[in-house]
């Protein structure tokens, strides 16, 4: 059994998850959103990613993702950008297209200071 707080809305449910023969069971939830966060949480659990680049002026750009990114792939795109430096884009503009095929882009959020 795990425990989380939903973050779907701000009531924030505490919930109690658990899968048994290939079904998620939860508790606590007040609506059917949480039941569907807390059976993405077990299973594939994904965050919106915000960071900083260094853009190749040596300026320093704010990035994130436009989707939620699975945890598992989180660490490779840090490092990613962390190990080199990308021209400063507009804000809105897709840095890293389709990171681990996923569908999900790092784009700019903001100009580069």
């Amino acid at each position: 059994m795990k425990r989380i707080i939903c973050i779907t809305c701000p009531t924030g449910c505490e919930m109690e998850v658990d899968e048994k023969e290939g079904k998620i069971l939860c508790t606590g939830n007040r609506c059917p959103r949480g039941a569907a966060y807390a059976e993405t949480e077990l299973r594939d659990p994904r965050r919106v990613v915000t960071a900083v680049l260094r853009c190749t002026d040596g300026r320093f750009q704010p990035v994130r993702t436009d989707k939620p990114l699975p945890r598992k792939l989180i660490a490779g795109l840090l490092n990613t950008i962390l190990k080199k430096s990308f021209p400063e884009a507009e804000p809105g503009a897709v840095i890293v297209s389709d990171i681990g095929n996923t569908g999900v882009n790092l784009i700019a959020s903001g100009p580069a200071r």
